[in-house]
This record gives C-alpha cells, structure tokens and sequence, in this order.
C-alpha cells in the first residue's frame, strides 16, 4: 500500500478511537497552588480591578484627543442619573 493510504486509515482509526472515547483522557492544565498568606481577598480584587478599569478610561479618553491629568484618576465618576441628564439636555 502506499503512504498516503496508511497514514489515512491510521487517522481514520484515531477518528474511530475519539469518538468512541477509547484514548485516554488529556491530564488537565497546570494550575499553581497559592498559600493563604499570598492569597488575594475579593475586596483587594476589586480595587485593583477598580484602578484599572479607571485608568484604562482615561487612557481611552486621552486617545480620543480629551485633556486628561493624573488627578483625574482620584476623581469620582459621575452617576449614571446625572450621565443621562447631561446626555437628554445635550440632545435637545
């Protein structure tokens, strides 16, 4: 027989081998373990998420041409009330 056929019909069994579940199982990806001294609490998740999530704002804001400064990154952002009454006055 030729090449191409053998290594076809040795797919073909692998194929076979797959769907009947007779190979074995993949070992699952490695995860590191982490002590508890390490760990991070889900309130210090949050603020670094926090942190980000602002400073990637301001990154995007700054390319889009706005003036932004370092402090802007301490200012609270506005409510989502006042956002949606700046947006209809704006609109009128």
């Amino acid at each position: 027989m030729s090449k191409f056929f053998e290594e076809l019909m040795e797919s073909v069994r692998e194929m076979d081998e797959i769907l009947r579940s007779e190979r074995p199982t993949p070992s699952p990806p490695f995860s590191p373990t982490t002590d508890d001294k390490t760990a991070l609490s889900f309130e210090q998740k949050q603020a670094c998420y926090d942190k980000v999530r602002r400073s990637n704002y301001l990154a995007s804001l700054h390319i889009e041409g706005c003036d932004t400064h370092r402090t802007d990154a301490d200012k609270p952002l506005p409510s989502r009330e006042s956002a949606l009454e700046k947006h209809r006055e704006n609109k009128d």
